[in-house]
């Protein structure tokens, strides 16, 4: 019986280390250039801890998508500088869009949207 409960606890313990936390990161992000389409646009992406300290080695990734929840593209972000990471994504189409950015580290997750309209040319 000994071995079954902790064969139940290891397991539990295996799945919780699986599953992300929620993360107290604020990220702040927007494009670094004019918006267009067609053409990489650089996203600067800053991440901070709860105590405003740069966040390094996360996992960031930028995703876009249209209102309609077409067009979903994920795009990575490696990291530049302290805090800092860059996403470059390609829209495809001007009009309203949907964008997410997902911060990941040490099994903590903190993710933001903002909406965009990118102009026709």
């Amino acid at each position: 019986m000994k071995t079954f409960v902790l064969l139940l606890a290891a397991a539990g313990l295996l799945w919780a280390q699986d599953q992300d936390r929620a993360g107290n990161f604020t990220i702040r992000f927007g494009p670094d250039a004019d918006l267009q389409t067609k053409v990489e646009v650089p996203f600067a992406i800053h991440v901070t801890d709860d105590l405003g300290k740069p966040v390094e080695n996360a996992k960031v990734t930028l995703q876009i998508e249209t209102p309609q929840h077409t067009n979903v593209q994920v795009f990575k972000a490696p990291a530049t500088d302290r805090g800092l990471y860059v996403a470059k994504p390609v829209f495809p189409s001007p009009g309203p869009w949907s964008v997410y950015v997902e911060v990941r580290r040490d099994g903590l997750l903190s993710a933001r949207t903002l909406e965009f309209t990118v102009p026709s040319s």
